[in-house]
Formats: C-alpha cells, sequence, structure tokens
C-alpha cells in the first residue's frame, strides 16, 4: 500500500444468519407455523425436515414467510382433494370444516414442489406468487380464493401463513408491539429461544475491546429485519420487525456495535422513494453503510452518506471522513451476494477517491456453501472465531 500502513483503518462487517448466529428459531418457527395450520385442518403433523428446509433454499426460496405459505396451501389442496365437498367460502371456514370431517390426507412431497417452483421461477415474482401461478388452470376453479388467501401477498402481515409465523418469531409481545395489534396466540420468541450464538463470549470480548482503538470499526451487517436506525430521534412506526435486534441481543452486542440490518435499509429507501431491494445487499448501499457504520458509529449518518454517493455520486458524512487515511474493510459472510456487494461498495468510494480496499471471508463448515464462496473470498473458514482470530488476535 502506498501510503504508511500504521495509519490504516480496519473496520469489520458481521453478517448475521450462519456467521454471528445459528438461526434454529427461523427454521423451528417454519415447523410450527406449518404444523399450527396443519392441526387448524385436522391433518398430519408435516415436521418439516432440515433436508427440506435446505432444499427449499437451494431452489430460491429462501424466506419463510413463502415456504411456510407454500407447504399450508399443499396441505390444504391434499385435504381438499379427497373431500372437496369441505370447501366454504372462506379459509377459516374451510379450515374447519376439513377439521371437522376428520379424514387426514396424505403428506404432500414438498421437495417435488420446490423443485417446481425453481423450475418455473421467473423475474420479479417471488417464489409463492410463481407458486401460485402454477395452480392456476391446474386446480378446481373453485378452490383458488382458498389459495390466494395464502400465496397472494406473504409480504402482507394480515396473511395467515404470516402472521403466525410472525408470532413464533418474534414473540406475541413484541408481535403486537411491532405491529400495533395483538398476536393471534400467546408464543414465546423463537429467534431469542432458539437461535444459538456462533460467535463465542471470549472473542466477543475481544472484538469490544479491539473495537475501541479509533483506527478499528465494527458494524453487524444483515438482511435480517430491523428498526429503523437506532439513533433516530423519533420512536419506530409499526411494521418494523426487531429480528436483527433479537440477535445482536442474544450475541451481548446489543447498544455496543452499530447495526445494518433491513429495517434501517427500507427507512433509507423510504426516504427516497426507493423499494428496498434497491438498496439491501447485494445491494452496494447496505455496504455502503455498514462501511459508514463501522467508521462512525452513527448509524443514520452512515444509510444517509451511503444513499448520497449511490444516488448523487457525493462523498458526505462518515464515507467522506475516510479520506485521508487507507481503510481495509473485512467482510464476513456465509453467502456470496454480501461479500459481492462489499466489493461494489469499495469500488464506488474508491472512483469517489478513497484508498480502501475490501476482503471477503467466507465462513461456513458445509462443503457446497464453502465451494461457492472460494470463488469470491480470499479465505474460507469453518466459524466466525476463526475468521476473526488473525484479526483481533486471540
Amino acid at each position: 500500500m502506498a501510503r504508511g500502513s500504521s495509519a490504516r483503518r480496519t473496520l469489520l462487517l458481521l453478517d448475521v444468519d450462519g456467521v454471528l448466529v445459528h438461526p434454529l428459531g427461523y427454521k423451528d418457527a417454519l415447523r410450527a407455523t406449518v404444523d399450527y395450520f396443519a392441526g387448524q385442518m385436522g391433518q398430519i403433523v408435516a415436521s418439516i425436515t432440515d433436508d427440506e428446509i435446505a432444499l427449499f433454499e437451494a431452489c430460491g426460496i429462501t424466506n419463510e414467510w413463502d415456504s411456510g405459505a407454500i407447504c399450508v396451501s399443499a396441505i390444504l389442496l391434499a385435504a381438499l382433494a379427497q373431500q372437496p365437498d369441505q370447501r366454504r367460502d372462506t379459509l377459516d371456514a374451510t379450515l374447519a370444516a376439513v377439521r371437522a370431517a376428520a379424514r387426514p390426507a396424505p403428506r404432500p412431497d414438498f421437495v417435488a414442489l420446490a423443485r417446481d417452483v425453481l423450475a418455473h421461477s421467473s423475474d420479479g415474482l417471488v417464489p409463492s406468487a410463481v407458486h401460485l401461478a402454477r395452480l392456476t388452470g391446474q386446480i378446481d376453479p373453485a378452490f383458488l380464493p382458498l389459495v390466494s388467501a395464502l400465496l397472494g401477498d406473504v409480504y402482507d402481515i394480515t396473511t395467515p401463513t404470516t402472521r403466525v409465523f410472525q408470532t413464533h418469531t418474534l414473540g406475541s409481545e413484541r408481535f403486537a408491539a411491532t405491529y400495533g395489534h395483538p398476536a393471534p396466540f400467546a408464543s414465546p420468541s423463537y429467534l431469542a429461544a432458539h437461535d444459538r450464538p456462533l460467535l463465542s463470549p471470549a472473542n466477543r470480548d475481544r472484538l469490544l475491546a479491539w473495537a475501541r482503538d479509533p483506527r478499528h470499526g465494527v458494524a453487524v451487517f444483515t438482511a435480517r429485519p430491523s428498526l429503523p436506525p437506532a439513533d433516530l430521534d423519533s420512536p419506530a412506526p409499526h411494521g418494523f420487525a426487531p429480528e436483527g435486534e433479537l440477535a445482536v441481543e442474544l450475541l451481548g452486542l446489543d447498544g455496543k456495535v452499530p447495526l445494518i440490518g433491513q429495517g434501517r435499509v427500507k427507512w433509507l429507501a423510504d426516504a427516497h422513494g426507493r423499494p428496498v431491494s434497491d438498496y439491501i445487499k447485494p445491494s452496494p448501499v447496505q455496504a455502503l453503510a455498514a462501511i459508514g457504520a463501522a467508521a462512525s458509529g452513527a448509524e443514520r449518518a452512515a444509510l444517509e452518506s451511503a444513499a448520497a454517493l449511490f444516488e448523487r455520486g457525493e462523498l458526505t458524512g462518515p464515507l467522506a471522513a475516510l479520506a485521508g487515511t487507507p481503510a481495509r474493510v473485512i467482510v464476513f459472510e456465509d453467502s456470496t451476494g454480501g461479500i459481492r456487494a462489499t466489493e461494489r461498495a469499495g469500488e464506488a468510494l474508491r472512483r469517489a477517491g478513497l484508498d480502501v480496499t475490501v476482503e471477503g471471508v467466507g465462513v461456513s463448515p458445509h462443503a457446497d456453501k464453502r465451494a461457492a464462496l472460494e470463488g469470491v473470498a480470499g479465505r474460507v473458514v469453518d466459524t466466525i472465531d476463526e475468521g476473526i482470530a488473525p484479526v483481533i488476535g486471540g
């Protein structure tokens, strides 16, 4: 490096799921959601397996709002296939009629469903919409309003499977606080109860001690839903689910490092009249915001400076403060998208005249993920503890 490396800043961006946290809570919330609706229909408990979940993810169905609705709609259609006379005008009435008939149907082939969605995926359509489009013309038209109630818009909290999944994920108390109305039933938070930290307490403490050096910085960088920036003056509006916050609480990092999650990015996208997909990783905007937050500790200013660079090519705020000192950004990810997003952020900063290098560290013990990560990461490790040790010591 041309300038003195002794003055170089080192900034760490840490992904959550698969890196800092083993996300068992989402998987268990998915199982509980599908089994809840199976019970509502008097059907055999589905007990979605880890292999089936992995296959859904491999087929591009990575959001449990999609996979839950797809599985529940399959159970409903299997039940109606052998007792079509139990169809009613509403979904709730149909579930009750199927339950009263007490005729369990065979368990659907969820693997075949996932592969069919992959085979017919279309740009611009989420997996649940692909599945709904596939059902149109294949099933009795009288059943379409029922499956549309499940698959029509899984990103709306009034969708039955999404509402139940979020109750399990957040817990009933946080559900009520997030959405402004009571949860459908009492539940603990599956994220709080079932997720497991992958960062050891000893390395967490070393990381926090390392970050106290003004030449160092850390930010949590996740596509998980989250609240808006923590340093806003106004309280969070309804609809922002604190799933990123649950992760940093589990790790003991809450209030100690900035979090650039989906809710922060949504707040920014809303302010600029953009869909959140324009700004969330693999977009470079979220990565730019994470770099600025790691450098400054300020979330709102980092987000605003990321948008200024992306939208207008202007170097402002925490990103402008990186001028004059070389910066080394190290991103720890278990997927290629976050590494590529950070590389694009580094390219944008270099075009703006900053001396920034980006290093990707892939984190996964799984052979298939490691093979993909090796194509974009300079180093691939089994665990986050192994990954950060050369940087922070220990």
